[in-house]
């Protein structure tokens, strides 16, 4: 993508859009990013902001977070912070999405990402969970525990009252460090994190831990901690509380699930899967890939289920959902946009249009050929075989400007033409320039 093509993408984003140092200068900034933070143009903003963590992190430790997990992992997603809108020191919620950026020597560079503001968003969060905790607190007696770690962070203390934190009994803790105890699940980078809490000798607050005792559920404790300093003002260890948050964590993942999936298939729901074609027009951005989407409409739906009943119906569409999955690499993605409709994204196919072409006859042959084999509609009754008709229609995507909407539009056109032409059929659109 030439230049003038970049900077027009840049500054037309609708979330604010950087570019960052490591050592947290602001390099560049997008239109709305300077909107977001309460400035009229990129060279007023970059001239006011000297350090992104003192002057717009509330909590300066999420950039040493932020850097930590792009030094980990390459890329950041879903970081959610609370920062301030640098001119007017209004503190809002931000959810961030960053990768880094090297020279050919493999040498960094800078980090780019993008930004959006989730206030709103987040508040109803809290309060949401504001709720939950009333609810609790009416019904349930307290959960706390105290426990006590020395200057090494070992286990001295540990008071479990009638709710057990199923850590064991206190003797199998004590002398223990906390990574030392199996039943954590943190990952490499969340005890890192964790240290580094302890290793900064201040107070922290609800650090949630995964706790794996078993196959069958996953526990989750929050814990609070304050340093303990001796009569020469020496740091002498840690003591605090915990609690059991399993309730509050398993909420929050059903919450996720009803707003990003389809209840019946399990599949990205149109929600999440138009922010994933979002994104993957901003990654051809980068990659100069074009990408293939598939729209798909299973032939004489309401007929089954007029005559068979909805039940029928739903079977069917989770067979579907099954075999779709099946057919495709675990990258893409796969939604159940709503009734009998369904669309698979495929990215980073080709940067050849020809060979991006050969790739999307090959993927829809194979989607064609899986649902050419007759479902089971008997549920845990006898067999009944259903023949499934489908109409697929095939857009190759190669503009990284266009909107979501439209390359989602293109592809129901497709389709659409496929069903014109006789059930059972494939159309690929060879000339959309979406």
């Amino acid at each position: 993508m030439d230049t003038d093509t970049f900077q027009t993408l840049f500054e037309r984003l609708p979330i604010g859009a950087y570019r960052s140092s490591y050592a947290g200068h602001q390099l560049r900034a997008n239109a709305a990013l300077v909107a977001l933070n309460g400035y009229r143009a990129e060279a007023e903003m970059l001239a006011n902001i000297g350090d992104i963590a003192t002057e717009w992190y509330c909590d300066p430790q999420r950039r040493k977070q932020f850097t930590q997990l792009l030094s980990d992992q390459g890329q950041v997603v879903d970081f959610v912070s609370e920062v301030y809108r640098h001119k007017t020191r209004e503190r809002i919620w931000v959810r961030e999405h960053a990768h880094q950026v090297c020279d050919a020597q493999g040498v960094l560079r800078y980090f780019e990402g993008t930004v959006q503001e989730i206030t709103d968003e987040y508040q109803r969060q809290l309060d949401l969970h504001a709720s939950e905790d009333r609810f609790r607190a009416m019904t349930d007696l307290s959960s706390d525990w105290y426990w006590e770690l020395d200057v090494v962070g070992r286990f001295v203390r540990l008071d479990i009252g009638s709710r057990s934190v199923n850590l064991g009994l206190s003797q199998e803790v004590l002398g223990k460090t906390r990574q030392q105890l199996p039943q954590i699940a943190l990952n490499a980078s969340q005890w890192v994190t964790y240290q580094a809490l302890l290793d900064a000798h201040e107070a922290f607050y609800e650090f949630e831990m995964p706790i794996q005792l078993d196959s069958k559920r996953l526990l989750w404790h929050a814990i609070s901690g304050e340093p303990v300093f001796n009569t020469e003002g020496g740091f002498a260890g840690y003591r605090g509380v915990g609690r059991d948050v399993t309730r509050r964590r398993e909420s929050e993942e059903l919450i996720r699930q009803m707003a990003f999936q389809d209840v019946l298939t399990g599949l990205a729901n149109r929600r999440l899967f138009m922010d994933r074609l979002q994104q993957a027009l901003f990654g051809m951005a980068r990659t100069g890939q074009c990408a293939v989407l598939m729209f798909l409409d299973l032939d004489r739906f309401k007929a089954l289920n007029d005559q068979r009943g909805h039940s029928a119906g739903d079977l069917l569409l989770q067979q579907v959902a099954q075999r779709l999955t099946a057919c495709v690499r675990g990258v893409d993605t796969v939604a159940r946009l709503g009734g009998d409709e369904f669309t698979i994204l495929m990215e980073d196919v080709d940067a050849d249009d020809q060979l991006a072409m050969r790739h999307a006859r090959t993927a829809a042959d194979k989607v064609m050929q899986a649902l050419a084999i007759d479902f089971d509609l008997g549920g845990d009754a006898a067999a009944q075989r259903y023949a499934c008709g489908v109409s697929l229609g095939v857009v190759i995507l190669r503009d990284p400007l266009a909107s979501a909407d439209a390359c989602l539009n293109q592809a129901d056109a497709a389709m659409y033409q496929a069903k014109g032409n006789g059930c059972g059929g494939v159309w690929i659109d060879a000339d959309a320039r979406g």
